[in-house]
């Protein structure tokens, strides 16, 4: 009873290994056809390796004790499932790191995390078969059976390379007539090997199909079914964009971020704090910040009373990366309960909040002409005007709640004016419903700072 069982729980764990490296590695490859062939690649060549290599790991396993080697192996392969899934992030980002969109970085970093612990655990079957069948004729003839599957295995990796350009253009192939020709091909050779009234009943069969197929055409074959499948197979192709999301290629830290806020104040000293805040921003160069850190160097630029309007925004944010031309990627805090971050700014009247909601991470887009600044933050999406409708609606991953009874609206933009005495902040958004407008959030005065 134990063996057997010890070889049923291999197979459950083995599928499972499987199903869960490729489910971790979905954030930094996509969650597209092309991923998951690699998955069931890698689980096919790992059940060649173990089946085909499953006498010789029998007998390394069982060097001193023979009957030992099927527990030994598995438990050396379940403890290597353990290290592949808590590396398998590292493994992604080396694959990834010379080129984001190198085609094959799913290929190599699914090898490279699931080979060894699968075949380990492919192997635990011919361990116990050989330990059964001992080193005699039995066991030649257990060999040659195992060499058998691992032919079988390896011919499914040689299908999964012959898929490719299935599963690598979507959009540009007739997948269907690819899939027809998968049983096509396999059953013309299989009537090679049979008798005449055999290969005579078979070929009607294949003709039928033919025929099945051109006369009553499956929804597989048509127009509408190419264009959903085209829409679903690019949807899917996610490769490299949480690597690229979430790379931090220099990190300046807080005392490095003070020391530059520093060196910006002491040269446009006379400019507003808001001001400050923007030419900093922008002369970040190509480097990556914490949202903490940056808080508290704000909190040395900005005057007392346009704190609580700017610090709130960043407050939810983790990290933000600057690209050194004014454009900046940011990163928002998160927790598994919620949904976005979510906080508050003072309204125009005493004791009103106005509510806001990071839906997502976002970006913001800095731009200087003459004494005004723009702040565009994106990505930027657009909802077509409908037969009823009369604007074109943007919108934003930041979102203002509840601007007018349930209406919900998008912040565009913020606008800042240098003028000589204050400095104008204006917020550009739309709502659900109605067109863009700018409105006028705060201005704050220039002597505020100097006091």
């Amino acid at each position: 009873m134990g063996p057997r069982l010890l070889c049923f729980a291999g197979g459950a764990a083995l599928s499972a290994f499987f199903v869960h490296v490729g489910l971790l590695a979905t954030p930094f490859f996509g969650s597209g056809a092309f991923l998951w062939a690699n998955v069931f690649a890698c689980f096919l060549l790992a059940l060649a390796a173990g089946f085909g290599l499953g006498d010789l790991i029998a007998i390394a396993a069982g060097r001193t004790n023979v009957e030992r080697s099927a527990p030994r192996v598995a438990v050396a392969g379940g403890l290597l499932a353990w290290v592949a899934a808590w590396a398998s992030p590292a493994v992604c980002r080396w694959a990834l790191a010379s080129d984001p969109e190198w085609t094959f970085a799913p290929a190599l970093a699914i090898a490279l995390t699931t080979l060894l612990p699968g075949a380990l655990i492919a192997a635990i079957a011919p361990s116990e078969l050989r330990a059964r069948a001992g080193d005699g004729q039995a066991g030649d003839h257990g060999k040659g059976a195992l060499r058998l599957m691992g032919l079988t295995s390896l011919g499914g990796i040689t299908g999964i390379a012959l898929s490719g350009p299935s599963l690598l253009r979507a959009d540009e192939v007739d997948v269907w007539l690819h899939a027809y020709l998968c049983g096509a091909l396999l059953a013309a050779l299989g009537l090679a090997f049979l008798g005449n009234v055999a290969r005579v009943g078979g070929a009607l069969g294949l003709a039928g199909l033919i025929a099945l197929s051109a006369v009553r055409p499956s929804e597989v074959q048509t127009a509408q079914f190419a264009v959903a499948l085209k829409t679903a197979w690019r949807e899917g192709q996610g490769a490299g964009l949480y690597y690229r999301r979430t790379l931090d290629k220099a990190v300046l830290n807080e005392d490095a971020l003070r020391a530059h806020a520093a060196r910006v104040k002491a040269a446009e000293g006379e400019k507003a704090g808001v001001i400050l805040a923007c030419e900093m921003l922008m002369r970040l160069g190509e480097v990556t910040v914490s949202g903490e850190g940056l808080c508290r160097t704000l909190e040395l630029l900005l005057p007392p009373d346009a704190r609580p309007f700017i610090l709130p925004f960043f407050e939810q944010i983790d990290s933000i990366r600057s690209d050194g031309r004014g454009n900046l990627a940011l990163r928002i805090k998160r927790s598994r309960d919620e949904d976005g971050r979510r906080f508050t700014i003072p309204g125009e009247k005493p004791g009103e909040k106005v509510n806001f909601w990071y839906a997502d991470d976002f970006t913001i887009h800095i731009i200087r002409e003459g004494n005004i600044w723009r702040l565009e933050f994106g990505p930027l999406t657009t909802i077509k005007a409908g037969i009823f409708a009369i604007h074109d609606t943007y919108r934003t991953p930041l979102r203002v709640l509840r601007v007018a009874l349930w209406i919900d609206a998008s912040l565009l933009g913020i606008v800042l004016e240098d003028h000589a005495d204050q400095v104008v902040v204006k917020a550009v958004a739309q709502g659900d419903v109605g067109g863009v407008r700018t409105i006028d959030v705060k201005a704050i005065p220039k002597e505020t700072r100097r006091r």
